[in-house]
């Protein structure tokens, strides 16, 4: 199971050799196992990665991300091919009934205002049982505006002043994080066979991963849990830093019961989609409940 995010910054040579890839630079040369990788970030002049090999990661499911001057990605490739029954899929994606759509959203929402809720308590600031009072307040009709009005409370308590349109180092922190989070559950939802561009409820024209937008809402207070200790003054996130964000992906968390960590998570909730819209299991949507900071993987550098 991939299990490993990569970050190359440095100028480097990159090759695959016998199933690893043959990371060589002015330290060395470092070799991980291909079917470790779950995401590659580059940043950076003179990072050589052939055509060949890209194709080969894509074969592997390995997605790769490039992240322009403040590191934030700005371009992902996928997978073309995800699944053997990939177009099954994605025809029965189309034809989910509206309401079907609808009610999963709610139990999103749902999740992620508890999760707000949680992540208040976690770190210890005010507001947790505020933000829970929206959650029995949500029906099919008023979700978009409870979650709204939970958000805009939510954050008041997070940061004193935090306004999330502008560019200072919270935000900083929280998009990248994000930027990780949801590349990730694209990366998730190809693998299965899914189309990201078709979503639950995001549904721009514009956008090409509205799935992933759905998906990642209740992952989004494990991001802010983890960022929380590690805001400075810097809107220029440093590579320490950019370290500590995408463990995220290694966090842990709780899906029905079980104790894991956020790339496992993900994994759970694309699976767990995947059998309600394909096989129309009646089944609820396996979604995380952030706990407090704890990494159950590493990462590799």
């Amino acid at each position: 199971m991939a299990f490993r995010t990569l970050e190359i910054s440095n100028e480097a040579e990159i090759h695959i050799k016998d199933g690893q890839l043959e990371v060589t630079n002015k330290n060395g040369i470092a070799l991980i196992p291909i079917e470790d990788l779950s995401i590659i970030m580059v940043h950076g002049a003179n990072i050589r990665l052939s055509t060949m090999d890209i194709s080969i990661l894509s074969q592997n499911k390995v997605a790769i991300l490039t992240l322009d001057e403040k590191y934030l990605p700005t371009a992902i490739i996928l997978p073309y091919e995800g699944n053997a029954r990939q177009s099954m899929l994605m025809h029965a994606q189309v034809n989910t009934s509206e309401e079907k759509y609808r009610k999963l959203w709610v139990n999103i929402i749902k999740q992620k205002i508890s999760n707000q809720s949680r992540a208040l308590s976690i770190l210890g600031v005010e507001g947790a049982e505020t933000i829970a009072t929206y959650i029995s307040k949500i029906n099919i009709d008023n979700v978009d505006y409870i979650e709204s009005l939970a958000a805009k409370d939510y954050f008041s308590y997070y940061h004193s002043g935090l306004n999330r349109r502008t560019e200072d180092p919270v935000n900083s922190r929280l998009n990248y994080g994000y930027a990780i989070v949801r590349s990730s559950i694209a990366r998730s939802l190809v693998a299965v066979g899914f189309h990201p561009t078709f979503g639950i409820h995001h549904s721009s024209q514009l956008n090409a991963f509205n799935l992933a937008d759905d998906l990642i809402e209740p992952f989004r207070a494990i991001v802010d849990v983890v960022a929380h200790k590690n805001i400075s003054s810097n809107i220029i996130l440093n590579k320490a830093e950019r370290k500590e964000l995408t463990h995220t992906l290694h966090n842990a968390c709780i899906v029905n019961g079980v104790k894991t960590n956020v790339l496992s998570a993900i994994d759970m909730t694309s699976e767990s989609l995947k059998r309600i819209i394909l096989d129309k299991s009646n089944e609820e949507l396996c979604l995380p409940t952030v706990l407090p900071v704890e990494s159950m993987e590493g990462i590799t550098e």
